[in-house]
């Protein structure tokens, strides 16, 4: 295993609620390209769409992303217009194992963002991949995918994740 690799942040450490650093390319907190490649080794180590870079206990408003097939490693996301059309379809979040939850978002959306180098660039994104930047960009403020969630819906994904958990650990053991 890659000395890059890091545990999660859990669910109920604070830390996930605060909000992350804008980060500076002129004076930079960590080095952007080891960071880059951080994000991308956990995220695909931890089988995720997305990763935050504060889900890994580093605070600067960085995260990694799959564009089809295709790894992204965003700095200082922006979003600056959603779709009119929306897309309903169960999510879940790395920071929350076996939690997933039907939720609505935007089809698209229209973003800036800068790259490793500084680079700016703008894209828009479409159907799972605007999904996972509107998640990963929630964690940029300090929110979670579970905020946007009726108490009624959260508590149904909560029962079905205790099961899976409970199955998980069985299996574990077997």
């Amino acid at each position: 295993m890659s000395d890059l690799i890091c545990e999660l942040v859990k669910e109920d450490d604070p830390f996930l609620r605060e909000v992350p650093n804008v980060f500076d390319f002129d004076s930079p907190q960590v080095d952007p390209e080891k960071l880059e490649k951080q994000l991308l080794e956990n995220m695909i180590h931890h089988r995720g769409y997305g990763l935050s870079a504060n889900q890994i206990g580093i605070p600067v408003t960085a995260f990694a992303m799959m564009v089809g097939n295709d790894p992204l490693v965003v700095f200082n996301p922006e979003i600056i217009e959603f779709s009119d059309e929306t897309t309903f379809m169960k999510e879940g979040c790395l920071s929350y194992p076996g939690l997933y939850v039907a939720m609505e978002r935007a089809y698209g959306v229209s973003t800036r963002f800068q790259l490793a180098s500084g680079e700016e660039q703008s894209g828009n994104f479409i159907e799972l991949s605007a999904r996972v930047f509107q998640h990963e960009s929630e964690h940029m403020d300090g929110e979670l995918f579970i905020d946007n969630v009726s108490g009624y819906r959260l508590k149904a994904a909560m029962r079905k994740r205790k099961i899976f958990l409970r199955k998980l650990k069985r299996q574990e053991r077997e």
